[in-house]
């Protein structure tokens, strides 16, 4: 009896930190689209998104050390160097490139919540 209740407790725990990380990332990935929308429609309205482009780059850099447990590491280095791309493009006036790294970093954000949401695959 007395394994059943450790093994009990050890469930509820690992579907616990589970359910957490699945928070975590989501709740972060969320808030770096809303910054990623909001540099790029900065873009749109004054050609540069100097400010808006480098508290994404702060925020991520504050985020990924945590998500670099839950997330491949590949994707977190990724999604970094895009955005660092995405700092140096956005500093320029009217520069196509700039929505293409915003692109680049929206697709692997959505890549990243695509592996974290909750299917037979990911739970096994």
């Amino acid at each position: 009896m007395k394994r059943l209740i450790i093994a009990g407790v050890l469930f509820v725990l690992v579907v616990a930190i589970y359910i957490s990380s699945v928070i975590y990332i989501t709740n972060s990935c969320d808030k770096a689209n809303e910054l990623l929308d909001k540099s790029i429609s900065v873009y749109d309205k004054n050609y540069t998104a100097k400010n808006e482009a480098k508290k994404l780059k702060e925020y991520w850099d504050k985020k990924e050390k945590l998500l670099s447990v839950f997330v491949n590491h590949n994707r977190i280095d990724d999604i970094e160097q895009a955005i660092s791309l995405l700092n140096v493009y956005a500093k320029r006036e009217k520069d196509p490139l700039f929505y293409e790294y915003a692109d680049t970093v929206k697709i692997l954000i959505h890549q990243i919540l695509e592996d974290t949401k909750i299917t037979m695959h990911s739970i096994f």
